[in-house]
């Protein structure tokens, strides 16, 4: 197996570091994160993983003209303190998918939303490092689409609220080659502070996608979905 080199592209809050893997060198840029919610869904990582190892292996499988990033857990500390509850957040106890600069608060109407302990979205948009490091990178590529991994059974969600052409067409790609959701499911939550909003905001076309459980990495689903992605583009 051919193990890539990791990129360090910043560091946590207790100083683990921010690992992005190339694939590709070609100038049609495209990004995959895993690991966001950390330990709690530990399972996307897994996947990040699988993912690397099997794009390993098999190079080819990444056209010529473009590359592929795979960001592989952007919360570390959470991966490292908990496979529960507890690995959620990271270490200043702040749910990094609430901290991006896009419909930010710092405290969100918790009906419908993730509430099993408390957890903030940060003293103020971008204060976590984890959050500044990756916009920071996304900033500096040019970026054509743009998956970020949760779990667990939610469906496939489009960025932007609300969600931009460009995600819709994303989603729609994705949804067909796959069993998720699609539409998702609507718990009446409302979502602040999202890595794919801000990445909408910036012009990227961008979704979430839940894995079925907490347990299963979905690998086999997911090279479909990965298949597609390196196909999809999108003009206007």
């Amino acid at each position: 197996m051919r193990h890539p080199q990791a990129q360090v592209i910043g560091i946590s809050v207790a100083g683990r570091p921010l690992e992005v893997y190339q694939f590709g060198n070609g100038p049609v840029e495209k990004m995959i994160v895993a690991g966001i919610h950390g330990g709690y869904e530990w399972n996307t990582i897994v996947l990040a993983d699988e993912l690397i190892g099997y794009l390993g292996n098999h190079p080819e499988v990444v056209p010529l003209e473009q590359t592929l990033y795979i960001l592989r857990a952007l919360n570390p500390d959470g991966f490292a303190r908990s496979r529960g509850f507890r690995g959620r957040a990271n270490e200043n106890n702040v749910d990094i998918n609430r901290n991006f600069p896009s419909n930010w608060e710092a405290e969100w109407p918790r009906a419908g939303c993730w509430d099993y302990i408390p957890i903030t979205g940060g003293k103020a948009a971008a204060s976590e490092p984890e959050t500044r490091a990756l916009m920071a990178f996304i900033k500096a590529h040019d970026l054509q689409a743009f998956i970020s991994y949760h779990s667990a059974a939610l469906g496939i969600f489009p960025g932007g609220q609300p969600p931009d052409i460009g995600s819709l067409s994303l989603a729609d790609a994705l949804a067909a080659v796959s069993d998720y959701p699609y539409p998702p499911f609507d718990t009446g939550c409302s979502y602040t502070g999202q890595l794919v909003d801000w990445a909408s905001d910036q012009g990227i076309p961008a979704v979430d996608i839940e894995l079925t459980n907490h347990q299963d990495s979905d690998f086999e689903k997911n090279l479909a979905i990965l298949s597609v992605f390196l196909d999809w583009f999108y003009s206007e």
